[in-house]
């Protein structure tokens, strides 16, 4: 009876541990600061939650301005994969 109740009782707990644990993960976004240039106003900083760097097909752009890793022209233009 004992080893009855076990054997259908473990698998039930494990089972409700691995769904109770797929809950608990939490996603934690990344932010990282880029620069952007404006006519008459110059450099300003943002902080995007996008995943950009300095390789990738689509150009990372805040309000339609092009981003940078640097508040210079020179600096990388920041880019999405």
């Amino acid at each position: 009876m004992k080893a009855k109740f076990f054997k259908l009782l473990l698998p039930a707990f494990a089972i409700l541990m691995a769904v109770g644990l797929a809950f608990a993960t939490e996603n934690e976004r990344v932010t990282q600061e880029a620069h952007y240039f404006l006519p008459g106003q110059g450099w300003q900083t943002v902080m995007i939650e996008d995943e950009c760097g300095p390789t990738g097909q689509l150009p990372c752009e805040f309000n339609g301005n092009q981003l940078y890793s640097e508040p210079d022209f020179a600096s990388i233009p920041l880019r999405k994969p």
